[in-house]
């Protein structure tokens, strides 16, 4: 009895492992599939305007391609498989940081990114400095690099 009650389980062990495949590659995309947050690499991105601060969006594409986010920003939205949108702000040292501090503005930033697919919010991030030498530049780049780092942990969370 004991023997054919192990024979039964390794012969349904085997039916299922051969039901949901074998190959790597098939679980990575259909766990993909599944996470509503995953970004793929190589993904169209359409760059939305950034409310409160214009010309914000060119900073945030410049920002992109010198931190190496493999993204393909794009200029159509019906092309996009993602929309990023947000707000940004910068502020000027007012006449008592320019006195008593260090002089620099202020600056931050926030974006979301949209899978225009399935309407679900992938990713959010925000950034603020307080002393911003170079306040748009800067920040966009801090948002970039932590989209790319969202990439990278995401690959590696699926096994890519």
């Amino acid at each position: 009895m004991l023997c054919a009650t192990l024979s039964l389980a390794q012969s349904r062990e085997r039916m299922v492992d051969a039901s949901h495949g074998s190959s790597a590659s098939t679980t990575t995309t259909a766990a993909a599939a599944l996470d509503p947050s995953y970004i793929p690499h190589g993904s169209k991105v359409y760059v939305n305007y950034i409310q409160g601060m214009n010309g914000f969006e060119n900073y945030l594409v410049a920002a992109f391609k010198k931190k190496k986010v493999d993204l393909l920003v794009v200029t159509d939205r019906a092309q996009a498989d993602f929309e990023i949108t947000g707000y940004a702000e910068h502020k000027k040292a007012g006449w008592a940081k320019t006195i008593f501090g260090s002089g620099l503005p202020e600056s931050e930033a926030s974006i979301q990114i949209v899978n225009l697919k399935t309407s679900v919010v992938s990713y959010a991030v925000g950034s603020y400095k307080v002393d911003a030498l170079n306040g748009k530049k800067s920040t966009a780049e801090h948002l970039a690099k932590n989209l790319r780092q969202k990439m990278e942990r995401d690959d590696k969370r699926l096994g890519k």
